[in-house]
């Protein structure tokens, strides 16, 4: 399984994730922040605290995002 490593804050609602196959994709969460619960994220400063925890990319103990979806959510970051 390929999990998040590492995730970092670009800007708006992108986040640059490092993946355990040594892959670095950008996520954009503004599809995800309009349902549910992740329409918390709509604070930039909350979507700006993302960290790595059990596996995945994780804002407080309510919201996570499940690996697999991020990877196929993102797509591959070119510098």
């Amino acid at each position: 399984m390929i999990y998040p490593t590492d995730v970092r804050y670009l800007r708006d609602y992108e986040l640059l994730i490092t993946f355990s196959n040594g892959e670095k994709r950008v996520y954009d969460g503004h599809n995800d922040i309009t349902q549910g619960v992740f329409t918390q994220l709509r604070n930039k400063a909350l979507f700006a605290r993302a960290r790595i925890e059990r596996g995945t990319v994780v804002w407080n103990d309510e919201l996570d995002i499940a690996p697999e979806a991020l990877y196929a959510e993102s797509s591959v970051y070119t510098d």
